[in-house]
């Protein structure tokens, strides 16, 4: 019979305190394999227990071990406590095959919890509150139509369609308030309004605008329109314009060939907000004009000059060329001068900061800073003044004052101590000195994976573990959303739903602090198998709304617009990160032909870009092609091929490596657009890294460039996009799975950069040493910017705090 060694591979889902363990492979001695099938018992006992028969328990007494080691019936041993050594007995059912005792150390799970609210300056702040109206204490009467024209073109009443956008036309702020600006002549705001509001023309209405106007962009001579209507088919209507050559605001009513009008008293402000309402009540001689609170005025209506209001040619166009504007509103209610200062000054919902322990010592955050107001829910960007440390948050409005939430400021700072954690050290300390600087995630992205999980972080035998669930695992460990709720199969056509996301679930971890220039170290062992991606990063992340105060100053650094401007539903990304990402494929862009790869624009190039040519009239030159001159890419001198291979995005290896670094995240990363405000340089190791055995990844961050090293040795260097915001510095086991088009419960097989297939049940990875040494602002060659991100503890969880003595 063969003689046994006792290595055995185990997978274990994790159950907070608890865990079960899957037995899956036993190693023989060398050369004494077994010649067929063998059956054997298992038995299990903790140590601390006396070694005898009343102490064990029978876990299987049949297990079938395959010549290889391979247990064909793998059993489940349930319900394992964590961090007890407990003794595995086998033994073969024929006695001369004999038995072996194996100790085994369950995993030690970190017990976590939900954080406090806390934030940052330049954090958003949110107050929710589904019973309040905030939105509609701020509106005047709700009756007709309100456009807040504040990146929207949504009605807030509910009552009209969205407004229309015609010629150049984008979404600007003036002096710390937004609205849509008319950017060439042609350009305008469409309103399709309906037979209600042809109707109230004719006997009762009130028609607003704000508009801020440059004097620059006012003409000199003749009318400056704001608002105008005609109808069909006899042509009367309705204009709102400044007079250019005095500065006066008319309110016009054309009555076939006849009109009427009445003119404001005062002028408009140039280079500043204008706040206009004008009503004609069922009365038209009572009719009266607001002009900046201002209710004098010349002129007056007649029954008999008043508008015959039928079909509308087109519908209301609203401005003129260099206009900017907002808050259009229409009604057929009664309006008084208490519902007219509703309207021309709106009363903003104030967010306030109250000390904890002295609640008249206030702060209020400026109404330049509110992001979005809804009924229910209003966000704020908070102020880089923003005070700091325990507060009560609560809204002021003019119904009142909301229930009080409590929120934590913090400074935004970054780490100045060197932070090394040994996991091997003797003195057993590094668990404790871990849990005082590092986070622990759950959440998820939008891709087919179930983002991360807390519960996937733990120690085992002194070191620290990542697991990550392939896409055969069959447990119970479910994964998250992007909003850190747990993830569920939710497309009827997804054949798992409602099942719980149970695959592609990874792990991670985030420091507590921000860290900037220095030295990044981990050592790790990665797992076995690609299909997941071991990724070491510090990040810094803010998606900054154009109402924020700062979305002008990321215009001015270079940073580009992204999403739907015409829509209004627009942001830039502020992201500074520095990335290790394994596995990786080696050609950062496939081109058609060899000309193709000649004339393409290498905006970003640098020694070593390799890139593929996928056909070409000459087969000599499909293949992979090496940079070698980053100085001219159009030249065939600066190339050299080093493979007849077209390695396609989904085909990663391992002896690859991605590295990254960001300003924002416009563009592809590959070096060729100018859009781009990231570069990701795919780098050959030069050896096989996922071996089995420890090594080290690092780099150091200086602020015109980037170094990155594996076992010492430097193999790539980045001057490309280098951030300079201080991050949270993050590990993890991560699944970057893009949902399939057709079937977005699958991944893309075209676009999985780290394996198309994750084809295991488990795998971990294991870090022995996290470490980090700050660059003073003369070794760095700068100084750090200090910024706070947007949802800065998003999906994170904390090591409890001891209980007070």
């Amino acid at each position: 019979m063969p003689v046994l060694r006792w290595t055995l591979l185990f997978s274990h889902p994790i159950k907070l305190y608890e865990m079960n363990i899957d037995l899956k492979k036993i190693d023989w001695e060398p050369g004494k394999a077994a010649s067929q099938l063998q059956l054997m018992t298992l038995r299990i006992r903790r140590k601390s227990d006396a070694d005898e028969e009343s102490s064990y328990t029978t876990i299987a007494d049949d297990l079938q071990v395959y010549t290889d080691g391979t247990i064909l019936n793998p059993p489940v041993i349930k319900d394992l406590n964590e961090g007890i050594s407990y003794i595995f007995r086998f033994q073969n059912n024929d006695p001369a095959g004999g038995s072996f005792d194996k100790e085994f150390i369950t995993p030690e799970a970190f017990r976590t919890e939900s954080l406090p609210k806390s934030y940052y300056p330049d954090s958003e702040l949110v107050y929710e509150d589904p019973m309040r109206m905030f939105r509609t204490n701020m509106l005047p009467p709700t009756s007709g139509t309100y456009y807040s024209l504040q990146y929207t073109r949504t009605d807030w009443m509910g009552t009209n369609y969205e407004a229309n956008l015609i010629g150049e036309c984008e979404w600007a702020k003036r002096a710390d308030l937004s609205g849509i600006h008319l950017k060439a002549a042609g350009s305008g705001v469409l309103l399709n309004m309906d037979e209600t509001f042809a109707s109230g023309i004719n006997t009762q209405y009130a028609l607003g605008l704000h508009f801020y106007v440059a004097a620059a962009d006012l003409p000199a001579t003749g009318p400056w329109y704001l608002l105008s209507f005609s109808s069909f088919p006899n042509g009367d209507g309705v204009e709102l314009y400044v007079n250019c050559d005095t500065k006066k605001l008319h309110w016009r009513h054309n009555r076939g060939a006849g009109f009427q009008e009445i003119i404001s008293t005062n002028t408009i402000n140039t280079d500043a907000w204008n706040q206009v309402l004008v009503f004609r009540p069922s009365d038209i001689t009572t009719s009266r004009m607001w002009l900046n609170s201002s209710n004098t005025f010349t002129g007056a209506f007649t029954a008999a000059g008043a508008p015959v209001v039928g079909q509308l040619f087109g519908g209301v166009s609203v401005g003129s060329t260099g206009a900017v504007l907002s808050r259009l509103y229409y009604t057929t209610a009664n309006v008084d001068n208490s519902i007219a200062a509703k309207y021309l000054q709106p009363p903003y919902p104030v967010g306030v900061l109250a000390e904890y322990y002295n609640q008249n010592n206030k702060y209020n955050i400026p109404a330049k800073n509110m992001i979005s107001i809804e009924n229910g829910r209003i966000v704020w960007t908070l102020p880089p003044d923003a005070p700091t440390g325990r507060k009560w948050f609560y809204v002021e409005d003019s119904a009142g004052t909301s229930n009080r939430v409590e929120v934590n400021i913090l400074p935004k700072a970054k780490m100045l101590e060197p932070v090394d954690i040994d996991f091997t050290s003797p003195d057993g300390e590094a668990p404790y000195y871990f849990r005082g600087l590092y986070y622990f995630v759950a959440k998820g992205s939008d891709g087919a994976d179930g983002g991360v999980s807390h519960k996937h972080v733990y120690m085992q035998n002194g070191l620290l573990a990542f697991e990550a669930h392939g896409d055969f695992y069959d447990g119970r460990s479910q994964g998250f959303k992007q909003d850190g709720t747990p993830k569920y199969h939710d497309l009827a056509e997804d054949p798992s739903t409602p099942l719980p996301w149970i695959t592609r679930v990874g792990a991670m971890i985030s420091s507590k602090d921000y860290y900037g220039y220095g030295r990044y170290v981990v050592e790790a062992r990665l797992p076995d198998e690609i299909g997941v991606a071991p990724a070491f990063w510090v990040s810094n992340y803010s998606k900054v709304q154009p109402q924020d105060p700062r979305f002008e100053q990321l215009l001015a650094r270079g940073l580009q617009i992204r999403g739907d401007q015409y829509n209004g539903n627009y942001y830039i990304v502020d992201k500074n990160e520095i990335d290790m990402e394994l596995p990786s494929y080696n050609a950062s862009r496939t081109f058609y032909s060899f000309g193709d790869m000649l004339s393409s624009n290498y905006v970003v190039a640098w020694a070593g870009l390799k890139v593929a040519v996928a056909e070409d009239e000459d087969p000599a030159n499909i293949g992979t092609w090496q940079l070698n001159n980053p100085a001219a890419p159009e030249q065939l001198s600066s190339w050299t091929k080093i493979s007849n291979e077209v390695q396609q995005l989904n085909q990663p290896r391992k002896d690859n490596i991605r590295y990254s670094t960001w300003i924002g995240e416009n563009g592809s990363g590959e070096g060729a657009w100018a859009e781009d405000e990231f570069v990701t340089m795919l780098t050959s190791i030069g050896k096989n890294v996922w071996d089995g055995a420890f090594h080290e990844f690092r780099f150091d961050w200086y602020a015109d460039r980037v170094e990155f090293y594996v076992d010492g040795e430097m193999i790539q260097v980045s001057r490309h996009y280098v951030p300079d915001v201080p991050g949270r510095w993050n590990i993890g086991l991560l699944f970057p799975s893009p949902a399939d088009n057709d079937r977005p419960w699958l991944v893309d097989p075209y676009n999985a950069w780290a394996g198309q297939l994750a084809a295991w049940k488990y795998q971990k990875m294991l870090i022995k040493r996290i470490a980090h040494t700050p660059f003073s602002d003369a070794e760095a060659g700068g100084t750090n910017r200090l910024v706070g991100e947007t949802n800065p503890f998003d999906g994170l969880r904390t090591y409890p705090a001891p209980p007070p003595d």
